[in-house]
């Protein structure tokens, strides 16, 4: 059987960096609690690394939870968050790391640049995300759109119009809302900022035409470009699967196999592909 990985895998910068700066928070404030707003990474093994290292999770309503807090280290996830939320920790007195990904924080400012040019924004996300949150809480002058349904709501009467979307959607899901949007509204602009990272990965599925048997996806099921990455693939016809890690593999998805494609999403540990990888040659080769 011949097994591929292809890249890039491992942690995308943005997670990569995120992962770096929480250990050296670790080490920094070892004598204070350390408090992490939601899932940092959308990645349990991750989580699960973490609170092995002291890190504790909240996962109630932020603002609450930060007004429950009167002391130690508060970080704020990768996802990007509500600019109200960490002034909220700051006037308290908290110590507080904010580690929006860069990607993020682009996205973030070129919605806020807009709005200082009166235009009405147009939000494509998923919603109840944290990074869709995020973005929603910059201003009410934002119009959220998860489906090519909604576009069916919009209703502006402003002549300038600009359409901006979370950084880890499905490529095709979102030109197909681009369009849409496009069509009530012709003179809309459009502003795609679909991260390097998601864009790669999903780029290698939309341009495969060799002759695959099945692609695994290997990602955390909360992971948003994960699952992009998964539906990327089965839109193209490939029969594929999504796992956690190599102990979610059946064995008789490989009957008749003879070539795979491994592919992670962008906050998948390196080992843990590699896990896979190493699985599937020491028993089918």
């Amino acid at each position: 059987m011949k097994t591929k990985i292809i890249k890039p895998y491992g942690f995308c910068l943005g997670v990569e960096n995120v992962i770096k700066q929480i250990n050296e928070i670790i080490n920094k404030h070892q004598n204070e609690k350390i408090y992490c707003l939601g899932q940092i990474v959308h990645n349990d093994k991750v989580i699960q690394n973490l609170i092995q290292k002291g890190v504790i999770f909240l996962y109630g309503d932020k603002r609450q939870e930060i007004l429950n807090l009167n002391e130690g280290v508060v970080v704020f996830s990768a996802h990007g968050s509500d600019e109200s939320l960490i002034k909220l920790a700051k006037d308290k007195g908290l110590i507080v790391y904010d580690f929006a990904c860069p990607f993020v924080k682009k996205e973030f400012q070129i919605i806020k640049d807009y709005i200082n040019k009166e235009y009405d924004v147009i939000y494509i996300g998923i919603k109840n995300h944290e990074e869709t949150i995020a973005a929603l809480s910059i201003s009410d002058k934002i119009t959220f759109v998860e489906t090519i349904d909604d576009v069916k709501n919009i209703n502006l009467s402003n002549d300038k119009i600009m359409v901006i979307n979370q950084t880890t959607l499905s490529i095709i899901k979102l030109q197909a809302i681009f369009d849409a949007i496009k069509e009530k509204c012709p003179n809309v602009l459009i502003i795609d900022e679909i991260c390097n990272s998601t864009r790669l990965r999903q780029s290698f599925l939309l341009e495969l035409t060799k002759n695959v048997d099945g692609i695994i996806i290997v990602g955390d099921k909360t992971s948003n470009n994960t699952k992009s990455l998964y539906l990327t693939a089965v839109n193209k016809g490939f029969d594929t699967i999504m796992i956690d890690d190599v102990k979610q593999l059946n064995d008789n998805w490989f009957i008749n196999k003879d070539n795979i494609n491994i592919l992670s999403g962008a906050s998948t540990p390196k080992e843990v592909v590699d896990d896979v990888y190493e699985y599937i040659n020491k028993k089918y080769n």
